[in-house]
């Protein structure tokens, strides 16, 4: 006996479809996308009471309903595939990561964002975290399986996508994800289209790390404009795609990109987790500079703790491992002198929200910071080093200078499509006006920044709501 399918039913009275309608949207996509299909509404009831449908209406039901509802579906969420793998569990050997970057990228082109910015409640968090990534530390049975046809592209167009990739990575450091986000996206699909060819063994790798690289850069712009499931999304697809490549120092970085998300959003235990599993991943394979960089991900997460100890730990390893790299992975050029200095900087400032005496140590390093960041190439890093420089200044209970500080930064912002650089901002009105029910100074400052971010606030889309720093 055939049982309902609730999910289907579910996402059916949530987009108030009739049956008649929805045939028709699917007989209307399928058509677009080149398939012969056109059911009618009797076979939606019959999907809605249990049929599984055949392909491609799977694809076109998740593409069909996520734009009606402005989320990325897939067929799984649908009840139209077993829910193991889902959309992001895919499976580590590789199968179905092809079709799931595909239908992914395809549902984010057409989200519609003011509908889902903001939500931080999807993202997946504890003991199910470390559950989903734990084939990251299983040894790869197979490579994912080969497309039906030869694929016509080699290494030079790879480097093209390569080097295309490297420029996307210099405009996200210099204008934020909220400006350039969809172009990365489409590049990325375009990407997966590509795999679904076959490929010589060297190629394939390539055209997978290639792909991770793309991947990861969509996951970092999605969480820097609030799209913070999105963003975990992405960065979990770019880690199954490092493990096709065969490349777990690429994997680390992916991981330690979802550790600074998790710490931002207000889940530092998630993010010392993400840490430990990309530590054991990478084993022997990762190389100081990369290990300096993870250290620094532990200090922050640590500061969020109030941990003083374990942070001044970390810090101080941070700063021999960094000493000692030789070389460092050209995705990994961002953590330079002035990237270690501004993650201890975020950490002390950190613990000076709790502990006023750590600012001095913040702003000995921010100042390092700020004096060897190259501002014209890391606009937002060097906005991040000046609002933690304002932090210290509120902490140290300079008022006045910390409202001198945050007049500017506010004013350059303006210009970066960052979500993370306001939710910052946001951060320390926040603490300027739990000080200002004992200092008018601290309540002035609160003030600025509340007239400050509102002034600026019109020219810039919507943006989420912050759950951390």
């Amino acid at each position: 006996m055939t049982t309902g399918n609730e999910s289907l039913a579910h996402w059916f009275r949530r987009g108030g479809w009739t049956q008649r309608e929805l045939a028709r949207a699917v007989t209307r996509l399928g058509r677009e996308r080149g398939h012969n299909v056109a059911p009618d509404a009797s076979r939606v009831r019959r999907w809605l009471d249990g049929e599984q449908p055949r392909r491609p209406v799977p694809d076109l039901l998740a593409a069909l309903f996520g734009e009606r509802m402005g989320l990325p579906l897939a067929p799984a969420d649908l009840g139209l595939v077993a829910r193991t793998p889902a959309r992001d569990e895919v499976g580590w050997d590789g199968g179905g990561l092809v079709s799931t970057l595909q239908d992914f990228t395809r549902s984010d082109l057409m989200m519609k964002r003011r509908d889902v910015l903001g939500t931080t409640a999807a993202l997946v968090t504890g003991a199910v975290l470390e559950r989903r990534l734990g084939g990251w530390l299983r040894p790869l049975d197979r490579r994912a399986p080969a497309g039906v046809a030869a694929g016509r592209i080699g290494l030079a167009e790879i480097a093209e996508i390569e080097s295309a990739t490297a420029t996307f990575w210099s405009w996200d450091a210099r204008r934020g994800g909220g400006l350039y986000r969809e172009a990365v996206v489409g590049q990325l699909k375009a990407m997966t289209d590509l795999l679904d060819f076959r490929y010589p063994a060297e190629i394939a790798r390539r055209l997978y790390r290639s792909t991770a690289d793309l991947a990861r850069l969509a996951g970092w712009m999605s969480h820097d404009v609030g799209l913070q499931e999105t963003g975990q999304q992405y960065f979990t697809l770019a880690l199954h795609c490092a493990k096709q490549a065969d490349d777990s120092r690429l994997g680390v970085e992916v991981l330690s990109r979802m550790a600074r998300q998790m710490v931002h959003v207000g889940r530092p235990r998630d993010a010392l987790s993400l840490v430990g599993l990309a530590r054991r991943g990478g084993g022997a394979r990762i190389g100081e500079r990369e290990s300096a960089m993870l250290t620094t991900c532990e200090s922050w997460a640590h500061a969020t703790l109030g941990d003083v100890a374990a942070v001044d730990r970390a810090v101080g390893l941070a700063g021999e491992r960094f000493e000692r790299a030789a070389d460092a992975p050209p995705w990994l050029g961002y953590f330079d002198r002035a990237g270690l200095e501004g993650m201890a900087g975020l950490s002390y400032r950190t613990l000076a929200e709790r502990r006023p005496e750590f600012a001095v140590r913040a702003e000995a390093h921010l100042d390092t910071a700020l004096r060897l960041r190259r501002r014209d190439a890391y606009v937002r890093s060097s906005l991040f080093d000046r609002i933690s420089l304002a932090g210290v200044r509120v902490a140290q209970g300079e008022h006045a200078e910390a409202e001198r500080v945050a007049r500017e930064v506010v004013e350059a912002a303006g210009g970066v499509g960052s979500t993370r650089t306001f939710d910052r901002i946001d951060a320390l009105r926040e603490r300027a006006r739990v000080d200002g029910r004992r200092s008018g100074e601290a309540a002035g400052l609160a003030d600025t920044l509340t007239e400050l971010v509102a002034a600026h606030s019109a020219s810039r889309p919507g943006r989420a709501r912050r759950t951390g720093d």
